[in-house]
């Protein structure tokens, strides 16, 4: 993506008064190919300039002396990997876009498809289409109530998937008016504190709290250009041993989380948690300075999940113990667990939300009253559809995009109606696209295509390959899908025309034995309807403004009287 004319003009306007440069772009690889750009446009000038390069990971006075302190040299091969992404990525969305938009699409319709963008809306379809398929089955459960205060114990040998069966172990455990206590065992259980925060695990977490990831990483940026937190683009869960943690409590002192920081540096040794992914690009991403005064918003939220995630990393893992308590009422036995806090450790910062509630103290041999038994009836769940936060987490698992791009991909994916709702489904046009590309071209939806292309990628980062060989390899690779997608264009056509018709259809054209009567937008941006075999049927309707207001998404008819024939026939 060239710079704009301007700005090259105004560096080589500077060459001539320059004795050095030092590259200060983000240290990440899209960083480093802007700060080489600018290099080589002083260096068509100043072919001899000499060039260093200072690395930080935070807008912090100290950390920006630090580097300024310590320069290296350039990174040639991570510069380098950033052009082969944007090589790559601009080939294959403007060769498969304009292909399936100028041969498959309707009119004036864009069908986008891309390197990352596709895979990953086949994981929002294939999730969606095994929630479709799964088929609930019922199940039973027996449920004694006992004690005082009493508390809920399951029959053991369930769930039930018969239930006769259920209400068989219910009369007969109904039979008895005590519980006897048979076993009560307790042992000790260590939740280790969490990992600290990566950009993709700080995007899910914002997800799960329901707010959008764009928004979130948006909010990141300025508080990382506000001297306040890390740089937000990472993909480290691994503290370095230089990373000054004392320091960084000291600063969060004078701050809303003062008395979490003051007993951590009362601690005579802090050992940080670690994550499974450890790079030497960033640390990942942590609190800088304590919060500025603002107003509450997305800044403030972001902060306080960074801040807090930073002590609970910081802090001694969650002691609790857990009770398991067994019971019989005459021949059946039953069982119940509980759970109760010890020492909350980092719990404290961060509170479970799905706490497990404690059992009253029994003892074995214990007499409890039985106050109820019933039968419990259940179903079998499908998996849950996909929100941003788990397809950002499966997007890393599975190597589509970077920690800079996944949360725009996913921006792009809902701009472009292809997947919607905050349990994210796909559209019909999304639907379409992806099935017919699974199909017809399944290259382009597979992540391990998408996955391999990374490794190369990185190769070029790590000296391994050079850009062209990987960009090469690519042009190779679209060639064939492109070859592969062209010999079934026929059925892709028709499957995506017709699919893509499937949500906007109003009804049998009029005018011809087999059309249908479709949405359409015209040049001026006024809605009408046309048939779906244009151009081989002309027929166009104008909707009144009454008809403007129907459902988009309703199949029905518009009535005789909210429509009236074009004036001039179609051209």
């Amino acid at each position: 993506l060239e710079a704009p004319p301007a700005l090259h003009d105004a560096l080589r306007g500077l060459a001539d008064s320059i004795d050095e440069v030092v590259l200060a772009t983000d240290y990440d690889r899209e960083g480093e190919l802007i700060g080489v750009e600018a290099l080589e446009t002083l260096r068509a000038q100043h072919p001899k300039l000499p060039a260093r390069r200072a690395r930080f990971s935070a807008m912090t006075t100290s950390e920006v002396r630090r580097a300024f302190a310590n320069l290296v040299e350039p990174d040639w091969a991570l510069a380098e990997a950033a052009a082969a992404r944007q090589r790559i990525d601009l080939a294959w969305g403007a060769v498969l876009t304009r292909y399936l938009t100028v041969e498959c699409g309707s009119e004036r319709q864009v069908l986008s498809a891309g390197r990352v963008q596709t895979p990953t809306l086949r994981l929002a379809a294939d999730r969606e289409r095994d929630r479709e398929d799964f088929v609930p089955r019922p199940f039973w459960n027996v449920v004694l109530v006992a004690g005082d205060p009493s508390f809920e114990a399951t029959a053991i040998g369930g769930p039930f998937w018969d239930e006769g069966g259920a209400r068989a172990l219910v009369a007969l455990a109904g039979l008895g008016d005590t519980a006897i206590v048979e076993q009560v065992e307790r042992r000790d259980h260590r939740e280790p504190p969490p990992a600290p925060f990566n950009t993709t695990s700080l995007l899910a977490q914002a997800s799960r709290m329901g707010h959008s990831p764009s928004r979130a990483m948006a909010a990141a940026q300025e508080l990382y250009v506000r001297g306040e937190i890390s740089y937000p683009r990472t993909d480290n869960t691994v503290y370095p041993p230089s990373l000054p943690v004392r320091e960084i409590l000291d600063r969060l002192r004078k701050s809303p989380y003062h008395a979490y920081a003051a007993r951590l540096l009362e601690r005579p040794e802090l050992e940080p948690s670690r994550g499974p992914i450890h790079t030497t690009d960033h640390p990942p991403i942590h609190p800088t300075a304590a919060p500025g005064k603002r107003r509450p918003g997305m800044r403030v939220t972001v902060y306080d999940m960074i801040a807090r995630r930073f002590l609970a990393t910081l802090s001694p893992p969650s002691l609790s113990t857990i009770t398991e308590v067994h019971l019989r009422v005459g021949d059946t036995a039953f069982a119940a667990v509980g759970q109760s806090m010890v020492e909350p450790g980092w719990r404290e910062i961060l509170p479970d939300e799905h706490e497990v509630a404690a059992l009253p103290d029994v003892q074995q041999g214990q007499e409890l009253i039985v106050r109820e038994v019933r039968v419990v009836e259940d179903r079998t769940t499908p998996p849950p559809l996909h929100t941003q936060g788990t397809l950002l987490l499966t997007m890393q698992r599975l190597g589509l995009g970077t920690k800079s791009t996944r949360h725009e991909i996913l921006d792009l994916l809902f701009r472009r109606q292809y997947i919607g709702g905050r349990s994210i489904r796909t559209t019909a046009a999304g639907r379409a696209l992806v099935d017919a590309l699974t199909i017809y071209g399944p290259d382009v939806t597979d992540p391990e295509m998408t996955r391999h292309l990374e490794d190369r990628m990185t190769a070029i980062a790590e000296g391994r390959a050079t850009l062209a060989e990987v960009v090469d390899e690519s042009r190779r690779d679209l060639h064939e899908v492109l070859a592969e997608l062209r010999a079934h264009q026929p059925s892709l056509v028709r499957w995506l025309r017709d699919a893509t018709f499937l949500e906007k259809d109003y009804g049998p054209c009029d005018a011809c034995p087999d059309g249908r009567m479709v949405r359409r937008r015209a040049r001026n941006g006024w809605a009408f309807l046309g048939c779906n075999r244009f151009p081989a049927c002309r027929r166009r309707l104008r909707l009144s403004a009454l008809g403007q207001r129907l459902p988009w998404a309703e199949p029905e008819a518009i009535p005789e009287a909210m429509r009236t024939p074009l004036a001039t026939p179609a051209t």
